[in-house]
C-alpha cells in the first residue's frame, strides 16, 4: 500500500481515536452563516463522530476493530446502518463521508463497476463478510480473504501465514450479487421466516378449535386444507366429490371439521432443503389432489376458465354487450345517444344489486338471510371472500378478505358456494327489467347499470325540461322518484333481489347518491345538495381517485373534496397532470361530462392464468402456452375479431419469495414481465400465436419452475369478414387492370423533350409498360396510309409541340394544307432547296447550324463537328420519317416574318365561337426552316452564361430552348410553357416543395450578424460611456438595428435577446449617476421602438 494511503489513514485514525464528546455545547452545534455549505458539512461530520465517539464509550463489546477506518459504498448485506453499528461498537472508526479514497484503512462494497474497480485497485475493497465474520471469530481476519478485487483466478499470488511463513494460493473469481445472495444477510432471515411460517402452517388451526375441542376432547382439529389443497381458494376447485356437496349445502365449519392426527408423519410433508424451483415444483405434483389442480393437469385450463369466478366476471362483462343488443332489437329499443339540447336537466339513474353473489346465493337456503354469510370457494383459511351479506359487514368483514381474517372477526360465519346459473338468470332478468324501462341503457357489471332516463321523465311529467316553468321541476323530480321505485319493484318481483338506485344529474352524481340509498333504498340528489354531499366525501372516494392519487393530493393537505375547491388548479396540474386535474377541478363542483350511452369498441382480447402454474421443466412450460394460445384463438373467434399485436405477460416468482406462497398453489410475491410483438396481418390462427408467444418466452430465459402466471393479449383488432366470397385476411393485394395485349409503339423522339402534362382519360391506374422502340424496326404506324383528307383535326387548347414533330412529314404536311389560306396570308412555294443526306440529322445538331453549310464539309469535318455535339458519326441512326414528295418540303422565301402575325378578324371571331363550345382547331402555318430563322424572334444561348446557371435553372432555359423550337418547326402558333416540369420526376409521385428565401441577415457596424459578437459590444460601449452616457446617435444606430431585425430579418429572439441583455448591463451597474439614468433613458427609447416595429408586423407586444 503507497505511502499517501498509509500516512492519511493514520491521522484519520488518530483523530477519531482520540476525538472526545461531552455535551452538545460545542461550536459545531451552533448555527451557520448564510451560503456556508463547506462550514455546514464540517459540523455535520463532527456532530456524526460525536454520535459514534458516545456509541464506542457505551459499548462493552472487545475492541477487535481498533485501529480500523472503515466507510462502506453502495449497497451491502448486512446494510449500512449494521455494519457502521458494529465496526464502531467494537472499536472502529467510520467514516460516511469519504473525501479522499486514503482516508480510509478499509472500503467496504459488495461489488463495483468497471471503472470504480480501476480507480480503488490500490485500495483495501473488501466484502461485509468480513465484519460479520471477524465478530462470529471474535478476532480481527485477514482483510485479504474478503477481497473483492482479486487478481485472475488463474494467478498464484504470495500469501502471509504466520504459522507456515510465505505460502502461495489461487484467488477465487470475483462474485456478483447472484452469487452473494445464498448465503447473505437477508436471505438468510428470510429462509428462517420462511422455515417459521411452514412450520406455523402446519399447525394452524381454526378459530372454533377451541369450543370445539371442549366438545369433544380427545380430538384434535384439521381444518378445511385438505378442500384447500384440491381446489384453488379463489378461482378454481376440481369437481370431487368434496365440491359437489359444497354445492348442496353451505359450508358450516363446525360441521366440516373431522379429526386428524398430527404426529411424525406431517413432517414427512415438509419439502426438503435447498431445493430448486423444478425440484420443488416435482415434490409438490406428487400429490394427486394437487397435481388435479396444476397445470400438470392436461384439461387445467378447460376445468379453470369453467370453474373460476374473476374469468366469468371479466368475459361476463364483454358477453353482456351483445346480449343488451339482442334484447333491446327484440324490444324495439334504440341504444342511440340523443343530443341533449343546452341548457336541459338531465335524470341519470345508477342501479346496482345489494351484495349480489351474496344474495342470489342466499335465496337457496333462505334459512341464513339473517345470519353472516360469505359466497367463497372453501373455508381454507387462503381462501378469498367474493361477497357478504350486510349482516357479515356489521363484524367488519368485507369483500376480498381472507377467510382466515374474516373467520376471526366472525368465528359464526357461513360459507356458501358460488351458483354460477342463477347468477347467470338473475342478470339477465335485471337486465330484461331496465331495458323494459326505455332511456339509454349502459351495462357497468352484471349486477350494476346506467340508465338515462331523460326522456321518460320529461314525457311522464310533461315538461320539456329547459327553464323553470310552472311546477315543472317538482313534477320531475317526482316522477323519477316514481319511476326508480317501480323499477324496484317490478327487478324485485322477478328475482326476489333488492336493488338499490341512485338519482343525479350526472353520472357522478348518480354515484354518489347510490351511496345514500343502499342498501334496499333509493335517493335523489337534487341541484341544492350536490355541493355540500359532495363536499363532505373523502377524495378518495371520487371515482378514478385511487390510494396513489390521494397520498399525493394529501401532502396538499386535501382530504376531502371540499378543501380541493379551494386548491389552484396550477397546483393540481403540476402535480397531477393536466387531466386528471382537470376532472378532479369538475368533480370537486359536482360536473360530469361523461355521457352515458353504448360502449366504446373492445380494444383487446386475452386468456391470462396466474394460479396453479406450476412447471418441472420448459417443455411443458411451452406447451402450456401453446395451449392458452388455443384458448385466445376461441375468444377471436367468439368476438369475430383477429388481431396484430401481441403481448405476452409473465409473472416470474421474486427473488425473496418463497417456493410456496401463503395462498395454496397462487403466485405469491412475483415479478411482472411484458413483451410485445407484432404480426404483419392481422390473425387469430393459435399457431401463429403460439409460435411467437414461445419465442417471445424463451427470450427472457426463465427458470420454468419460476413461473407463476403466463398470459397471451391481442390488441389492434380487426373484424374478420363474414362474406364467405372475402379475400382472408386483410393485407391489401394490388388491383391489377385486365391483361390487354401491347400496341406497338410509335416512333420513339430522337430528342430528349420535357413532359408537358396530359390528361388521361379513361386510362388504366397500372397501364401495361409500352414496348420500346429498337434501332432498325420498321414502324408500322409511319407507313400506315391515314386518310386526313376528310379529317377537320381540331386538337386541344394547348397541343404538344413535341407530339408534332413525332409525327411523320407526310401527316404533317397534310395537316398543314388543311389550313384555310386567304389573300393576305397565302404563300408562294418555291424551287426547293437540296434534302439533306440524313432526313434526322436536324435533331443531332445545335439549332445554329446551317444544314447547307453541313452537307458541304468534308467527311472528316463532318466527323468532328458530331463529335463536338456528342454524336457517334459511324453509329446507326435512328429511323427517321418515310420519304415525301419535294413539293412538301419545300420551302419559303427568307422573308422577315413575325410569329404573331396579322390574323383574319372572321377567323377570330370563329374560335373564339368554337372555344366556348368546347372545339378548338389549331391554328397552322408553313414550317420555317430553322437555320433561317432571324436572330430576334430565337436568341442563342450563350454556353458562358449556362455554365454560371444552377443545374435546376440551366436544365429548364435548355428546355424552354428547345421547345420554342420545336413549335417553330412545326408551325404551331402556341405560348411557351412556364412550369418547370425538365428535371427528372421524383419517384412514388412526390412533388417539390418551394421553399421561400430567407430574410436577410442584417449586420451591425460593418460585418458583424453574430448575437455573442454584438453583446460583446454593447459591453465595451457601456463600459466606456457608463459614467457620461450614451451618445445619441449611437443610440439611434443600434435602435434602427434592432427595428431592422424585427422588420426584415424577423427574428425576434435575436432583437429581445440583445435588448435584454443591454438591459442586464446596465442595471448591473449599481451606482447611480448620471450616465446611469441616461442608459436607462437610451433603453427605454429602443424598447418603445421595438414594440412599434413589432406592431406593424401585426404581432404581439414583446415582452421585454
Amino acid at each position: 500500500m503507497n505511502n499517501a494511503l498509509e500516512k492519511n489513514s493514520s491521522a484519520v485514525r488518530k483523530r477519531i481515536e482520540g476525538h472526545v464528546f461531552d455535551d452538545e455545547e460545542g461550536e459545531e452545534y451552533e448555527g451557520s452563516e448564510f451560503n456556508g455549505f463547506g462550514d455546514y458539512f464540517r459540523r455535520k461530520k463532527i456532530k456524526l463522530q460525536n454520535l459514534d465517539a458516545d456509541m464506542r464509550a457505551a459499548s462493552d463489546k472487545p475492541p477487535i476493530f481498533k485501529g480500523v477506518v472503515a466507510h462502506v459504498n453502495g449497497y451491502t448485506q448486512p446494510p449500512l446502518q449494521v455494519l457502521h453499528r458494529d465496526i464502531v461498537q467494537h472499536g472502529g472508526g467510520f467514516l460516511q463521508y469519504l473525501d479522499s479514497k486514503t482516508m480510509a484503512t478499509h472500503i467496504i462494497t459488495a461489488t463495483l463497476t468497471p471503472k470504480k474497480a480501476i480507480e480503488f485497485s490500490r485500495y483495501r475493497i473488501v466484502k461485509p463478510a468480513w465484519v460479520v465474520d471477524s465478530i462470529k471469530a471474535g478476532k480481527l481476519l485477514p482483510w485479504s480473504d474478503y477481497r473483492v478485487l482479486g487478481e485472475s483466478p488463474s494467478q498464484k499470488v504470495l500469501k502471509f501465514d504466520s504459522d507456515r511463513g510465505l505460502t502461495q494460493s489461487s484467488p477465487t473469481a470475483r462474485r456478483g450479487y447472484k452469487e452473494q445472495t445464498e448465503n447473505s444477510f437477508y436471505t438468510s432471515q428470510i429462509k428462517a421466516e420462511a422455515q417459521r411460517n411452514i412450520a406455523t402452517q402446519l399447525t394452524e388451526k381454526s378459530p372454533l378449535s377451541n369450543r370445539w375441542q371442549n366438545d369433544r376432547s380427545g380430538e384434535l382439529l384439521q381444518s378445511t386444507e385438505e378442500t384447500r389443497a384440491s381446489a384453488p381458494d379463489e378461482r378454481y376447485a376440481t369437481g370431487n366429490a368434496g365440491d359437489e356437496e359444497l354445492k348442496d349445502e353451505p359450508m358450516d365449519l363446525e360441521d366440516q371439521l373431522v379429526p386428524l392426527s398430527t404426529g411424525p408423519t406431517d413432517l414427512s410433508k415438509i419439502p426438503p432443503k435447498n431445493m430448486t424451483s423444478e425440484e420443488h415444483n416435482a415434490w409438490l405434483l406428487s400429490d394427486p389432489k394437487i397435481r388435479k389442480s396444476s397445470t400438470a393437469n392436461p384439461d387445467f385450463l378447460k376445468q379453470f376458465y369453467s370453474e373460476s369466478r374473476l374469468h366469468h366476471l371479466s368475459t361476463w362483462k364483454a358477453n353482456l354487450k351483445s346480449s343488451m343488443q339482442r334484447l333491446a332489437a327484440e324490444k324495439g329499443l334504440s341504444n342511440r345517444k340523443v343530443k341533449s339540447r343546452p341548457g336541459s336537466r338531465k335524470y341519470i339513474m345508477h342501479v346496482d344489486f345489494d351484495s349480489f353473489f351474496c344474495t342470489v346465493s342466499l335465496k337457496s337456503h333462505p334459512e341464513y338471510l339473517d345470519k353472516p354469510s360469505v359466497v367463497a370457494h372453501s373455508t381454507g383459511a387462503g381462501s378469498e371472500i367474493a361477497s357478504c351479506n350486510y349482516v357479515a359487514r356489521k363484524y367488519g368483514v368485507k369483500n376480498g378478505m381472507w377467510m382466515k381474517r374474516a373467520l376471526e372477526l366472525c368465528p359464526d360465519l357461513k360459507v356458501l358456494p358460488y351458483d354460477f346459473p342463477a347468477y347467470e338468470e338473475v342478470s339477465r332478468q335485471f337486465y330484461d327489467a331496465i331495458l323494459g324501462l326505455g332511456g339509454i341503457v349502459q351495462s357497468v357489471s352484471v349486477d350494476e347499470a346506467l340508465v338515462d332516463a331523460t326522456d321518460v321523465v320529461f314525457a311522464a311529467a310533461e315538461s320539456h325540461g329547459i327553464g323553470v316553468e310552472e311546477g315543472s321541476i317538482w313534477r320531475e323530480q317526482q316522477k323519477v322518484d316514481e319511476i326508480a321505485l317501480a323499477l324496484r319493484n317490478k327487478i324485485k318481483e322477478n328475482t326476489d333481489c333488492a336493488v338499490s338506485v341512485g338519482i343525479g344529474a350526472n353520472i357522478l352524481q348518480a354515484k354518489v347518491a347510490l351511496r345514500k340509498a343502499k342498501p334496499d333504498g333509493q335517493f335523489q340528489l337534487r341541484p341544492e345538495q350536490v355541493m355540500e354531499v359532495i363536499g363532505d366525501l373523502k377524495v378518495e372516494e371520487l371515482p378514478g381517485v385511487a390510494y396513489s392519487i390521494g397520498g399525493k393530493l394529501e401532502e396538499l393537505g386535501v382530504k376531502l373534496v371540499k378543501d380541493l375547491r379551494d386548491t389552484p388548479k396550477d397546483r393540481l396540474v403540476t402535480l397531477l397532470g393536466p387531466k386528471t386535474s382537470d376532472k378532479l377541478h369538475d368533480y370537486a363542483r359536482g360536473i360530469d361530462r361523461t355521457e352515458v350511452g353504448e360502449q366504446p369498441p373492445r380494444k383487446s382480447v386475452s386468456a391470462e392464468v396466474n394460479w396453479g402454474i406450476r412447471f418441472i421443466n420448459q417443455t411443458e412450460a411451452e406447451e402450456f402456452v401453446y395451449n392458452l394460445s388455443k384458448e385466445l384463438e376461441k375468444r377471436l373467434v367468439n368476438e369475430q375479431v383477429k388481431g396484430k399485436h401481441l403481448t405476452v405477460k409473465i409473472m416470474r416468482r421474486a427473488l425473496d419469495a418463497p417456493l410456496d406462497p401463503v395462498k395454496h398453489l397462487g403466485h405469491g410475491k412475483c415479478d411482472s414481465f411484458n413483451k410485445s410483438a407484432a404480426f404483419g396481418v392481422a390473425t387469430h390462427d393459435y399457431e401463429i400465436i403460439g409460435k411467437e408467444a414461445v419465442s417471445i418466452l424463451r427470450s427472457f430465459r426463465f427458470s420454468p419452475g419460476d413461473l407463476r402466471g403466463i398470459g397471451v393479449q391481442m390488441t389492434k383488432l380487426e373484424p374478420i369478414k363474414l362474406n364467405p366470397l372475402a379475400v382472408e385476411g386483410s393485407q391489401r393485394k394490388i388491383a391489377f387492370a385486365p391483361f390487354v395485349e401491347p400496341v406497338p409503339s410509335k416512333q420513339q423522339s430522337r430528342t430528349e423533350l420535357t413532359d408537358v402534362p396530359e390528361e388521361r382519360n379513361g386510362l388504366p391506374d397500372n397501364p401495361i409498360t409500352p414496348q420500346k422502340f429498337r434501332v432498325g424496326q420498321d414502324d408500322k404506324k409511319a407507313t400506315a396510309h391515314i386518310n386526313v383528307s376528310s379529317t377537320q383535326f381540331l386538337l386541344p387548347s394547348s397541343p404538344d409541340p413535341a407530339v408534332l414533330a413525332e409525327l411523320p412529314s407526310d401527316i404533317r404536311t397534310r395537316l398543314m394544307a388543311q389550313r384555310p389560306k386567304t389573300a393576305a396570308t397565302e404563300l408562294q412555294m418555291e424551287t426547293p432547296k437540296p434534302r439533306p443526306q440524313s432526313p434526322v440529322l436536324a435533331d443531332f445538331l445545335s439549332s445554329q447550324v446551317d444544314l447547307e453549310v453541313f452537307n458541304a464539309l468534308p467527311d472528316d469535318m463532318k466527323a468532328e463537328v458530331l463529335a463536338l455535339y456528342g454524336r457517334n458519326p459511324t453509329g446507326p441512326l435512328p429511323r427517321g420519317s418515310p420519304d415525301r414528295p419535294e413539293a412538301a418540303r419545300a420551302r419559303k422565301p427568307a422573308t422577315p416574318t413575325k410569329p404573331s402575325g396579322s390574323r383574319n378578324t372572321l377567323d377570330q371571331i370563329s374560335r373564339r365561337r368554337d372555344a366556348q363550345e368546347g372545339v378548338i382547331q389549331t391554328n397552322f402555318r408553313k414550317p420555317v426552316p430553322i437555320a433561317e430563322a432571324q436572330p430576334e424572334q430565337i436568341e442563342e444561348l450563350d454556353p458562358e452564361f449556362l455554365a454560371e446557371l444552377p443545374e435546376d435553372v440551366r436544365r429548364e432555359v435548355i428546355a424552354d430552348h428547345r421547345r420554342r423550337l420545336l413549335a417553330l418547326q412545326s408551325g404551331l402558333e402556341m405560348p411557351v410553357l412556364r412550369n418547370n416540369q425538365s428535371g427528372n420526376p421524383l419517384p412514388g409521385g412526390q412533388k417539390m416543395i418551394q421553399f421561400p428565401m430567407l430574410p436577410p441577415v442584417i449586420s451591425f457596424s460593418g460585418s458583424i450578424t453574430s448575437t455573442s459578437e454584438i453583446k460583446d459590444m454593447v459591453d465595451a460601449w457601456h463600459a466606456q460611456t457608463r459614467k457620461a452616457g450614451p451618445h445619441k446617435r449611437d443610440v439611434d444606430v443600434l435602435e434602427r438595428y434592432l427595428v431592422k431585425v424585427i422588420k426584415e430579418e424577423m427574428d425576434l429572439t435575436k432583437a429581445v435577446a440583445l435588448i435584454k441583455w443591454l438591459g442586464v448591463v446596465v442595471d448591473q451597474d449599481g451606482v447611480d449617476s448620471r450616465g446611469r439614468r441616461a442608459w436607462k433613458l437610451a433603453v427605454s427609447g429602443i424598447k418603445a421602438a421595438m414594440q412599434a416595429a413589432v406592431e406593424e408586423r401585426g404581432l404581439a407586444p414583446l415582452q421585454i
